[in-house]
């Protein structure tokens, strides 16, 4: 198991994680596994798709920084387009007014390009067939078919008509997921254990000194079996329940 206790900060830097969405969940436990570091490492394309990612990200950058481009067939969040030559009297899309930032990798092959607009922990992605960059084109949006789940592509819509009209990300539109709170502690568990911590260093995190001198010891064993069940679906997460954000 990799120590990777780079992923133990101060309480007070998780504040952040209470607004994520739910991409950025995916994101924070996928980057945990040592597995993905290890492809990461050896820049192996060949399981990118195992992943559910179109390219590598580094994993030591956290989803306020790391630039994540998934898989349109795995994540329903990521908006398909067509992009056409711009014809006159359309307003072209100015991409240096955003608010935001704009990462564009096109595959000059395939004559496509992935879009990813960022601001303050908040993202949407674009899938774009017909160009290589925006420039000169007009965009027209994939609606039919919707995927399996289809909350995740209407919302994307919304997203980019707002950001055509407003020029960011808007944070009313990237609610927070609502188990925030129980992932936070999911979250801490997994990297005390990933740092090869005992359980009840974990308890001490989750719950604090005062209540484990209490409670550790408890013939029930309730704080012990909430600390293995927190580690438990952690590694679960991070071992492939990720998917599940991105749905």
């Amino acid at each position: 198991m990799e120590n990777t206790s780079q992923f133990l900060p101060d309480l007070f830097d998780l504040e952040w994680l209470k607004g994520l969405s739910r991409v950025g969940w995916a994101w924070e436990f996928l980057r945990r596994n040592g597995q993905y570091r290890i492809h990461y490492a050896n820049d192996d394309t060949n399981v990118l798709a195992d992943w559910g990612l179109q390219y590598f990200e580094n994993p030591d950058l956290d989803s306020r920084y790391a630039a994540v481009f998934w898989r349109p067939d795995i994540c329903s969040a990521v908006l398909p387009m067509t992009a056409t030559p711009l014809v006159e009297l359309i307003d072209a899309f100015d991409l240096n007014s955003l608010k935001c930032s704009t990462k564009i990798v096109a595959t000059p092959e395939a004559n496509r390009a992935d879009v990813l607009f960022q601001q303050d922990g908040r993202f949407l992605q674009l899938a774009v067939e017909g160009a290589q960059s925006l420039s000169g084109m007009q965009l027209l949006a994939s609606v039919v078919p919707m995927p399996e789940h289809p909350t995740g592509r209407i919302l994307a819509l919304r997203r980019f008509a707002n950001l055509v009209t407003s020029g960011g990300l808007q944070s009313n539109l990237y609610p927070a997921e609502r188990r925030a709170p129980r992932l936070m502690k999911v979250l801490q568990a997994l990297d005390f254990w990933l740092a090869q911590r005992s359980y009840r260093d974990i308890a001490v995190r989750l719950f604090g000194e005062a209540r484990v001198e209490r409670e550790w010891n408890d013939p029930g064993e309730h704080m012990r079996d909430q600390v293995r069940r927190a580690v438990h679906y952690g590694r679960g997460l991070m071992e492939g329940g990720y998917r599940q954000f991105l749905r």
